[in-house]
């Protein structure tokens, strides 16, 4: 499931070392006392998330209908109650407001939800009549109030704050496959469909605006977001600043305005347009986007003559928004250039690649010390520098972009001071409780640039600052990086260091031996080879590691809660707190692997809450179906039957094939609970599930596969044919019968015959199948997308089958998953899940070779443990928070961990949901 920045940032708001819940903030006073002063006593108030709802008593609710939205800024909230407040009551009408101003101010950062962004009031009228009567004496109480606009709605004629749109008025929702829900209104006819919150005013087919003719300019046509909404050319074209900018494409689009491509017709060179939406509030202090934008501007202007920084070309008003236009620079931002050219990451590990990188690189240090330096000379500070912001043309220039947050060190108030936003890992914690960069902390970031370039570890200083410390230890010891080079990492990176003389700092990274150092293959390049003295004290480590995750996981549980139970992912919050990937079940598992027991408090805990078909999907990782595979596996088989046989008729039981929320998931959860339970009536669903996969299937040449509803085809574990052939290779070792086998063999073969070869000899994988001659940006090695997740099953079909073509593909993937280092640790997408795959490899092959690879990636997992005084964690998703969880933090890590410590050749130590109990074995397979 994807996450948007936006979310992460949201669930990181409410505690400084664990995702949590924004609803269980409390509201300060200021809006309930007004509300108190206004609304009878007989009115009920009651609060969802951070909506305070006001209900009028015996005035029945209306599911849906026309709806009026007031838009405030964190400033003009009490204002805005208090003009509001008397028509609400005089009109009986239900409505809603946000609790707090600090709410508001979330609600208008410019990473919000463009659909919700900006709201502070909400009326639920009865009928048309009633919603024109209320707007009306909105309109004329907050006659002279201004907010940002809705984007979502129109305003209603008269009023810059007053708005409206068609949707529901009641929370009425449908679970999804991955657990989270969709919003829904119904047709006239009662079909449900859904309540889309669309960044542009859109009326149902059913529905007739009431205002038509007034749709006032900028309510949400051009590109489809608000934005943009300059005069039209020849052929539809937008045209900005009377003619002089024509826009050729939309590159992003957020809260704070559109990114935009186009043209400037003076010089016709190509430009990019960043627009600022008036209202929009940005940083802690909630400064307003637009005013922030001409501060960038004007921050960029002084430092054009650097050659250093993104260029300013024009600042202009069109319609309410502010734009800045810039020189389009080629190329590609720092992070992505390093990640790409890495050598721990392409893993050409040779001497002349090693020297070519970081001599390459050297070079763009150097030149972002100077950028520090010229913006030191002019008395500024730039207070956000990270690799993201950092663009690199194809001939190795760069060009310092978004500054937002750079201030001059003498600016005391307002934009002037700059946004006062920070990335993670890229400040020191002095300027984080200032809310305000210095010097000192502009060398830091470049101390994290220049450390992301050696490994992307920077980000868990946020939580823990040794972190990234250690990781640089470890990998500094096997990639033989240059001491020189650690000591200026080591430097920058103090949290309590002076800024360096720039002169001298230059003269450092001048100096680094890049050119002369590596003579011989770094370790890491080097086939790892068993050593029982290192094995043993690893094993010493990842004891002490796995008892300090179960005291943790035991310390940090909260039985009082119903969202949760243990720290977890931020995905608990939009999903269901029980399910393995996110929830207590996934925890409860990994704990009982490791003790043999489970704690019956914890369990009743999650034996309370609601487990029926509208809360949970039918899946197996985000669902029912892993809930009654953990319960089984706790001890609980009859319990177990009961879960999976209330979810028999599932609605979303065919939503899709996959095995992380889909079809496929659900029978291996019914083969192990008839495995199990020895009940026949889960092995008949299995062979259902099987007959519908079968029916369903894309098949081309021997190939077998499953398109999307979006048009294109998963390719993987998670969600692709790799996982579903797992799922039918067990259903064939359970029943003997051929026709799952072949599917199945087909469906894997489907999967191998889209990787892709990289330099350095590898295979990788994308997450979706290329059609024709489309190029790959992105490919991956993780287990629920990428190339541990095809090889997991891979080793399987190899094991039942002992095809030599099988052998040999196993031989062309198992390098892609030997990787020590990854940016995360976790099981999902890091470098447990490949340990796990390595670990698969081993017990099915059994060449000592791999484990010892394996004991090296445990190594740098380890790197990542956090000690606590409640025991040990791990960082989860992003490494940003503390997280118990499965998926992403310490149960899914302990499960690897603990595989390291037992895995022996011919063992089926697999603990993340596999059925090798189910899988005959070939003859002769598994031979080195």
């Amino acid at each position: 499931m994807k996450v948007e920045w936006e979310t992460v940032q949201a669930y990181m708001a409410h505690h400084p070392r664990w995702f949590e819940n924004p609803e269980r903030r409390q509201p300060d006073a200021r809006h309930l006392a007004l509300y108190r002063s206004v609304i009878p006593g007989d009115w009920r108030l009651s609060r969802r998330g951070y909506w305070l709802i006001a209900t009028p008593p015996g005035v029945p609710a209306v599911a849906q209908g026309w709806k009026l939205h007031v838009s405030a800024t964190s400033a003009t909230t009490e204002a805005t109650l208090r003009a509001a407040l008397p028509v609400l009551r005089d009109a009986a009408v239900h409505f809603k407001f946000l609790m707090d101003a600090s709410a508001m101010r979330e609600n208008n950062g410019k990473l919000i939800s463009r659909g919700a962004s900006g709201k502070f009031l909400t009326v639920y009228p009865a009928d048309e009549a009633e919603f024109r009567a209320v707007g009306d004496a909105l309109t004329r109480a907050l006659d002279g109030f201004d907010g940002p606009m809705v984007l979502s709605d129109r305003r209603y004629p008269g009023s810059r704050v007053v708005h409206y749109r068609y949707g529901g008025f009641q929370t009425i929702s449908r679970v999804l496959p991955a657990g989270n829900r969709e919003l829904l209104i119904h047709t006239p006819d009662g079909e449900p469909v859904v309540d889309i919150r669309h960044p542009y005013f859109h009326v149902p087919d059913w529905a007739k605006d009431p205002f038509p003719a007034e749709a006032p300019r900028g309510s949400g046509r051009a590109s489809g977001s608000g934005s943009a909404t300059g005069s039209g050319g020849s052929g539809g074209e937008i045209t900005l600043a009377n003619g002089r900018f024509t826009v050729t494409s939309a590159m992003r689009f957020t809260n704070r305005g559109g990114l935009y491509r186009a043209v400037d017709n003076e010089t016709g060179a190509d430009v990019v347009l960043r627009e600022a939406r008036p209202g929009v509030q940005v940083g802690p202090e909630g400064l307003d986007a637009v005013e922030l934008l001409r501060h960038e501007h004007t921050m960029l202007t002084e430092l054009a003559d650097t050659d250093l920084f993104i260029r300013p070309v024009a600042y202009f008003t069109e319609w309410e928004h502010a734009f800045l236009a810039e020189e389009f620079v080629p190329g590609t931002h720092l992070g992505h250039l390093s990640v790409v050219h890495n050598p721990i990451y392409t893993l050409e590990l040779s001497p002349e690649k090693l020297t070519d990188y970081y001599d390459r690189f050297r070079g763009l240090w150097l030149q972002v010390a100077d950028a520090i330096a010229a913006c030191h000379e002019r008395g500024i500070v730039l207070a956000d520098l990270s690799p993201t912001n950092i663009m690199v043309t194809p001939d190795d220039r760069i060009r310092v972009i978004d500054l937002e947050s750079a201030f001059h060190e003498g600016a005391r108030e307002g934009a002037a001071r700059g946004a006062g936003l920070f990335t993670p890992g890229m400040t020191t914690r002095r300027a984080m409780l200032a809310r305000r960069g210095d010097r000192a902390s502009d060398y830091y970031a470049l101390g994290g640039i220049i450390l992301g370039c050696v490994l992307l570890c920077f980000q868990p200083d946020i939580i823990d600052p040794t972190i990234p410390r250690r990781v640089l230890a470890e990998a500094a010891g096997e990639l033989d990086l240059p001491p020189e080079l650690v000591s200026l990492i080591t430097d920058l990176y103090q949290e309590n260091a002076p800024a360096p003389d720039p002169a001298a700092l230059r003269r450092r990274i001048e100096e680094l031996p890049l050119t002369t150092h590596w003579r011989r293959p770094a370790p890491l390049a080097l086939p790892p080879e068993p050593d029982a003295a290192a094995t043993s004290a690893l094993h010493k480590r990842i004891d002490t590691v796995l008892d300090g995750v179960v005291a943790y996981c035991a310390e940090t549980a909260d039985t009082s809660r119903t969202d949760r139970l243990f720290p977890t992912d931020l995905l608990v919050f939009e999903t269901n707190p029980l399910c393995l990937a996110f929830g207590a079940y996934g925890t409860l598992y990994a704990t009982h692997r490791l003790t043999g027991t489970v704690d019956e408090t914890l369990l009743g805990w999650a034996l309370r809450q609601p487990a029926s078909p509208d809360r949970l999907p039918p899946g197996l990782y985000y669902g029912s179906a892993g809930v009654a595979w953990a319960q089984s596996a706790l001890g609980y088989p009859e319990l177990a039957v009961r879960t999976l046989r209330d979810a028999a008729d599932h609605p979303l039981l065919h939503a899709g094939p996959g095995v992380l929320s889909g079809a496929a998931g659900h029978g291996m959860a019914c083969l192990r609970v008839w495995r199990d339970s020895g009940r026949e009536e889960f092995l008949q669903r299995a062979r259902e599930i099987a007959a519908w996969l079968a029916v369903t299937a894309h098949r081309d040449g021997g190939l077998a596969s499953w398109p999307d509803p979006e048009g294109g085809t998963p390719v993987g574990y998670a969600h692709g044919a790799s996982g579903v052939a797992l799922f039918l290779l067990a259903l064939h070792g359970a029943t003997g019968e051929r026709e799952p086998l072949e599917l199945g063999r087909a469906a894997l073969e489907f999967d191998l015959s889209q990787a892709i070869f990289q330099s350095g000899g590898r295979y990788s994988f994308p997450s979706r199948a290329v059609e024709g001659d489309e190029e790959v940006a992105v490919v991956r090695h993780y287990w629920d997308e990428g190339t541990a997740g095809v090889l997991t099953t891979l080793l399987r079909y190899h094991q039942v089958t002992g095809e030599a073509a099988l052998r040999r593909r196993i031989d062309e993937l198992l390098p892609d998953v030997c990787r020590k280092f990854t940016v995360l640790p976790q099981l999902f997408r890091g470098t447990s899940g490949l340990g796990n795959a390595v670990l698969d490899a081993y017990e099915f092959l059994g060449d000592p070779a791999l484990l010892a690879e394996a004991e090296r990636m445990a190594g740098a997992v380890l790197c990542m443990a956090i000690d606590r005084p409640e025991g040990v964690v791990f960082p989860g998703e992003q490494t940003f928070r503390e997280s118990c969880d499965l998926a992403t933090g310490s149960a899914g890590i302990a499960l690897f961990l603990d595989r390291v410590r037992h895995a022996r050749p011919g063992a089926r130590s697999n603990g993340n949901f596999v059925l090798d109990d189910l899988l005959p074995a070939a003859p002769g397979a598994g031979r080195p």
